[in-house]
């Protein structure tokens, strides 16, 4: 039986699919990120001119632009429309969606973006002399927690009944040692970030973990008023 005392070792590196991010950025006034993205368009990529103009009438102030594109469906990915959107420094993804389908989901968003990268962003980038930044499409407790919380919510998966969450009371002991830990350090951790950890990583069922979420959220409220009313 493990010791809930001892430090929890050999723990696999668990990972989270998340939506990747995508900056073009440059630093010199003359290089137009927009006229390189553009002259690089080819199939299956095209550029969506009446989309663009849409998106500039619906609120944008004057020195904001965007770049509209479509990513016709073939191999494998469905047909998406992807927008630019400008910056102090450049231009960012700010968003991917379907055009025939529902919903994408993180790993198609993610194959788009890939795809995106590969055929126009970075042969553009290359030729235009700018930088694309890419955020990673996974990541691990410590992108949201410090090492303390980190280590608390992994004892507490590792040793908790996943059928009664926090019921037990020693469950619930290190239940609690895990909001503490989260609260002292001011984690990042939201609440569904949270509760798809516990689902598609550490195997809790959806109802438990989102049970377990909604119980984090109203402790972290909880125990930021205490700190803005004590004496």
């Amino acid at each position: 039986m493990a010791d809930p005392f001892q430090p929890l070792v050999d723990m696999p590196d668990k990972k989270l699919e998340v939506f990747r991010d995508l900056n073009l950025r440059t630093r010199s006034a003359s290089v137009s990120i927009r006229d390189h993205v553009l002259s690089h368009v080819k199939s299956p990529w095209r550029h969506d001119v009446e989309r663009e103009q849409d998106v500039k009438h619906s609120g944008l102030s004057t020195d904001e632009d965007v770049i509209a594109l479509v990513r016709e469906s073939s191999d494998n990915i469905d047909e998406a429309a992807l927008v630019l959107w400008q910056g102090d420094d450049g231009y960012r993804v700010a968003n991917i969606v379907p055009r025939r389908v529902g919903e994408l989901g993180i790993t198609k968003y993610n194959a788009i973006l890939q795809d995106f990268i590969d055929r126009v962003a970075s042969p553009a980038a290359k030729a235009g002399g700018f930088l694309t930044d890419t955020g990673s499409g996974w990541q691990t407790l410590e992108d949201w927690l410090d090492p303390g919380p980190a280590e608390a919510l992994r004892r507490f998966c590792s040793l908790a009944n996943k059928s009664t969450g926090a019921s037990h009371p020693r469950d619930q002991e290190r239940w609690y040692d895990f909001l503490i830990e989260a609260h002292r350090s001011s984690a990042k951790l939201d609440t569904g970030q949270l509760a798809r950890w516990l689902i598609e990583v550490d195997g809790w069922g959806e109802e438990t973990a989102h049970g377990l979420a909604i119980d984090y959220e109203f402790a972290r409220g909880l125990l930021n008023r205490y700190d803005l009313n004590r004496p």
